[in-house]
């Protein structure tokens, strides 16, 4: 979990308050400590019901700042989107409005216990359907390497489901190759987990699905704009500390469902 994201404690309508869309990246923390209070308040529950909580309490939040939108809110100039997202350009600003779909926010790192023989690991890592706070605290570490990348615009109100409404600047894109990739995290202070997985242990960061499609160049730097970082813990933790002592990778394997996370 992020360290410096505000104390989940203060009324997250106070802290959102001032900000305005154009504040669109303190208003990702406001959300994120928002459902991180939510949670709290619900004893830390996982499951369906966490979910479709999470759901409504965001609904709320963005109801009562005015950031909950409609369809016409959106750009009118549809891009062909991700496995993820709808993608919109904005000419006025010339960015890009990304917009989760079908009640899925993105993909979540973790592990899961397979049965397997005696002579395999039974650890396999999965990237898992995220629930909003996880997919709030992926954007929130992503604007962590790239300070301003992200920026939240609203949420989508669907009727009977909700979407995140998210832009980006707009990158011209420039191929990158899996070793620029690779040279990039290293001078980053990463290890290199999975074969687009990578590691700091200094502030605890794994940043997964930085594969060159993820990346773009920008005049002399890399943009990760759709990796997945995240803070592991607990299980998920160890199994990366001792990946990397045995001097081994693993292969992420993407789920494509939702089903309850084994625990260690």
């Amino acid at each position: 979990m992020p360290d410096d994201v505000p104390d989940s404690s203060q009324p997250a309508a106070c802290e959102a308050a001032a900000h305005s869309r154009a504040d669109g990246e303190d208003l990702i923390v406001a959300a994120l400590t928002h459902l991180r209070g939510s949670l709290s308040a619900d004893g830390g529950s996982h499951g369906p019901p966490s979910l479709a909580r999470q759901k409504e309490d965001l609904r709320e939040w963005a109801g009562s700042l005015g950031l909950l939108l409609s369809s016409s809110d959106l750009p009118a100039q549809v891009v062909r989107g991700g496995m993820e997202h709808d993608l919109y350009h904005d000419f006025d600003t010339d960015r890009y409005f990304k917009v989760t779909r079908d009640g899925i926010f993105g993909l979540s790192p973790g592990i899961d216990l397979a049965l397997v023989s005696s002579d395999m690991e039974a650890r396999r890592f999965h990237l898992w359907e995220a629930s909003p706070v996880e997919y709030l605290e992926r954007l929130h570490l992503q604007n962590e390497l790239v300070a301003g990348l992200n920026r939240l615009e609203g949420v989508l109100d669907q009727g009977d489901d909700l979407a995140i409404v998210t832009s980006q600047p707009r990158f011209d894109i420039v191929p990158v190759t899996l070793a620029e990739i690779d040279d990039w995290f290293t001078a980053q202070g990463f290890e290199k987990v999975t074969a687009c997985g990578y590691y700091r242990a200094e502030d605890n960061l794994g940043v997964f699905d930085a594969h060159a499609k993820n990346l773009v160049r920008f005049e002399n730097n890399l943009i990760p704009f759709d990796v997945i970082p995240c803070r592991p813990a607990g299980g998920f933790l160890k199994f990366i500390a001792d990946t990397l002592a045995s001097g081994h990778t693993v292969i992420a394997v993407r789920t494509v469902s939702t089903s309850p996370r084994s625990v260690e």
